[in-house]
C-alpha cells in the first residue's frame, strides 16, 4: 500500500494528550498555550496509551451551555466526543474521505496513540508535496531548456538532427551498462527522462559549451543534478516526507539554475543591443525596440509593428481566462515571431490576476498541450513560451516554427487558387506566418472599418468572415444589426451565417466555417478550394450591404 497514514505524521513527536478525569480549565489551557484546537483524551493501560476520544472547543461551549456551568465545574469526560481511529498502515486516502465530516482523526501503532491528523495537516502535507513536485519540473524544464540552446543554429532554430545523434548516444551508452532486456526504441527528446536529461546536459562533447554558462565542473553538475533526480524518485513513489536538507537541495538546485539562466540570457541580450547600436545610432530607444528581430512589449497599444487592424476574438465564445492571451498572440503581426511580456501586462491582457503558481513556478508556464488547459490555448494559437524569468516577472513567446511554415504554405496556395476566380480587386496580401489573412478592406476606399479575412479558429475550422470593427462598439454593433436584419436573404444566397454579434467586443463578425486544421495537410487542398469559391460569393454579397450600413451609422 504506497498511500498510508503514516507518511502524514512523519516525524511528529508524541501528541500532547489529557485523560478524561482532567479538569476541563486545564485541558483549556494547553488548547491555547499550543494553539491547538482539539486534543486527543487517553488512559494508560500498562505501558500503553489508549485512545478514549477528544475534547475540542465545540464540545466545551455544548458542555457549558447544556450544563449551565462554569468552566472550571466541568471535567473532560464531561464534554468530551468520540473521534475516528485509524491505523498508521491505513491507506492515507481513507482518513482523507474521513476528514470531510470531521477536523481531525486519531493516529494508533497497535493499541498506542502516536498521532493525530487534521484537516489542515492533510492540507498542508499535500501542499508541501506539490510544491516539492512543481520544484523538481521546474528543474528539468530549465536543463531542457539549457540542453537546446547547445543545438541551436546559427539561425536560432534547434537543429534536431544533431540533437537526435546526442540522444542516440546516450541511449547507447546506457544500453551498453544495462543488465537484462535493452530498450533500443528510437525516442524523441521530450520523451526522456530526467536521468537522459543530465546525460545530454553533462555529455562530453557539448561541456565546452557549458561549462562558461554554468561556470562550475562537470562532477558538481552531476553530483547536484543525480541528488535532485533521486529526490524526485523519492516524491513520486511516495517514499515517506523527504527530509529539510532534501528540501533544500531542491531549491538550491533551482534557485542556481535560474541565476545561470538569466546571466546567460542577459549577456546575450547585451550583445544584441551593442551589434544593433551600431547600425542604429544611439537613439534612446529601449532595447526592446532596437531588437527588430526580437519585438517585444513596451505598452502593445498602437505599436505598429506587432498589432494590425485585425483581431482574433475566439474567447468571445469561451475557452477561460486565459484564451484572451491566446487571442492577442494569435493577432499579432506575422513580422513579429518573439514577444516579451511582463506579468503585469500579461494581467491586462487577461482582465484577471495570475495565479500565485503562475508568479512562483517554471512549470505553470511549460509547454504542456495535455496537462495545462492554459498552455493548451496559446499553443494551439502558434505560440511556445521560449524564456521565462520569474526573478523579474516576464515571459517570452516565440512563434512555432513549424506551425509558421504551415500558415505561409497554406495561405500562398489559398491566395493563388482565389486571385484566379476573384472578379473584384483584391489586397496586396503576402502571408507572413499568421493565422489569418485580410484580403480586402471595407469600405473598398478611404478609411478601413473592417475586413474581408480568411482565419484558422482554435476549435480546428477556417472561416471566411466580413470582420467589424469601426472603432466605435455602438457604431460596429448597429452596422451588425443592420446587416442582421437581412439574415433571411443572406442565408437564401449563401446558406447558414454564424452571426457572432460578440457583445462582450467592440468588434464583431458574419462567418462561414468549414472543418480544417492547419496541422492535418492531407485536408488542404479541399479546403482551399471550398474557401476560394465560397469567399468569391461571400464577398460579392455582403460588399454592398456592409458598406451602405458603414456609410448610414457613420453619417448620423
Amino acid at each position: 500500500m504506497p498511500y498510508q497514514v503514516q507518511h502524514i505524521i512523519e516525524g511528529r513527536g508524541t501528541p500532547i494528550c489529557v485523560a478524561r478525569d482532567v479538569p476541563v480549565s486545564k485541558a483549556l489551557g494547553l488548547m491555547i498555550e499550543y494553539d491547538f484546537s482539539q486534543l486527543p483524551v487517553v488512559k494508560n493501560k500498562g505501558a500503553d496509551i489508549i485512545p478514549e476520544g477528544m475534547i475540542n472547543y465545540e464540545g466545551i461551549l455544548r458542555g457549558v451551555r447544556n450544563f449551565k456551568a462554569k468552566i472550571e465545574d466541568l471535567m473532560v469526560r464531561d464534554v468530551m466526543i468520540s473521534a475516528p481511529v485509524f491505523n498508521i498502515e491505513d491507506d492515507l486516502f481513507d482518513i482523507l474521505d474521513k476528514l470531510k465530516d470531521t477536523n481531525a482523526i486519531l493516529v494508533t501503532d497497535g493499541p498506542d496513540l502516536v498521532g493525530i491528523v487534521t484537516s489542515y495537516d492533510s492540507t498542508e502535507y499535500f501542499r508541501n508535496r506539490t510544491e516539492d513536485l512543481m520544484r523538481v519540473e521546474d528543474i528539468e524544464l530549465m536543463v531542457k531548456e539549457f540542453i537546446k540552446l547547445a543545438y541551436l543554429t546559427e539561425q536560432g532554430e534547434l537543429d534536431t538532427e544533431k540533437l537526435e545523434g546526442a540522444i542516440a548516444k546516450i541511449s547507447a551508452s546506457m544500453n551498453e551498462s544495462a543488465v537484462g532486456k535493452v530498450d533500443r526504441r528510437k525516442r524523441s527528446f521530450e520523451d526522456l527522462t530526467l536521468n537522459d536529461y543530465i546525460s545530454l546536459l553533462t555529455l562530453k562533447d557539448t561541456w565546452t559549451f557549458f561549462e562558461p554558462v554554468l561556470g562550475v565542473q562537470r562532477s558538481f553538475v552531476i553530483e547536484l543534478l543525480q541528488g535532485i533526480r533521486e529526490i524526485r524518485n523519492s516524491l513520486a513513489h511516495f517514499r515517506g516526507n523527504i527530509s529539510a536538507e532534501q528540501r533544500d537541495r531542491l531549491k538550491f538546485g533551482a534557485e542556481w539554475l535560474t541565476r545561470c539562466q538569466e546571466e546567460y540570457i542577459g549577456s546575450k541580450d547585451k550583445l544584441l543591443l551593442a551589434a544593433t547600436s551600431v547600425k542604429a545610432g544611439d537613439d534612446s530607444e529601449s532595447l526592446w525596440e532596437l531588437l527588430d528581430a526580437r519585438i517585444a512589449l513596451n505598452g502593445a497599444d498602437g505599436n505598429p509593428n506587432i498589432l494590425s487592424d485585425f483581431s482574433i476574438t475566439e474567447s468571445a465564445k469561451g475557452g477561460g481566462r486565459y484564451a484572451e492571451l491566446a487571442d492577442w498572440l494569435q493577432s499579432l503581426s506575422g513580422r513579429v515571431d518573439t514577444i516579451k511580456l511582463t506579468f503585469n501586462q500579461i494581467e491586462e491582457i487577461i482582465k484577471t490576476d495570475l495565479p500565485i503558481s503562475a508568479r512562483n513556478y517554471r512549470a505553470w508556464w511549460a509547454n504542456d498541450s495535455v496537462g495545462h488547459s492554459h498552455s493548451q490555448l496559446w499553443l494551439e494559437a502558434g505560440w511556445r513560451t521560449t524564456y521565462i524569468n520569474l526573478t523579474e516577472g516576464k515571459i517570452t513567446f516565440s512563434r512555432i516554427r513549424d506551425r509558421e511554415k504551415a500558415y505561409i504554405t497554406f495561405f500562398s496556395k489559398l491566395l493563388d487558387e482565389f486571385r484566379k476566380k476573384a472578379d473584384f480587386s483584391i489586397r496586396e496580401a503576402s502571408p507572413d506566418g499568421a493565422s489569418w489573412i485580410v484580403i480586402q478592406s471595407i469600405p473598398r476606399s478611404g478609411a478601413s472599418f473592417g475586413s474581408f479575412t480568411f482565419s484558422f479558429s482554435r476549435d480546428k475550422r477556417l472561416r471566411i468572415e466580413l470582420y467589424l470593427d469601426l472603432g466605435d462598439k455602438t457604431q460596429t454593433k448597429d452596422v451588425f444589426d443592420k446587416l442582421f436584419e437581412q439574415r433571411e436573404r443572406f442565408a437564401t444566397e449563401l446558406g447558414e451565417i454564424e452571426w457572432e454579434r460578440l457583445d462582450n467586443r467592440r468588434a464583431s463578425r458574419l462567418a462561414l466555417y468549414r472543418g480544417g486544421h492547419i496541422a492535418e495537410p492531407k485536408e488542404h487542398t479541399e479546403l482551399r478550394k471550398w474557401a476560394a469559391e465560397t469567399m468569391v460569393k461571400f464577398y460579392n454579397i455582403l460588399v454592398e450591404p456592409a458598406e451602405a450600413a458603414i456609410l448610414e451609422v457613420r453619417s448620423r
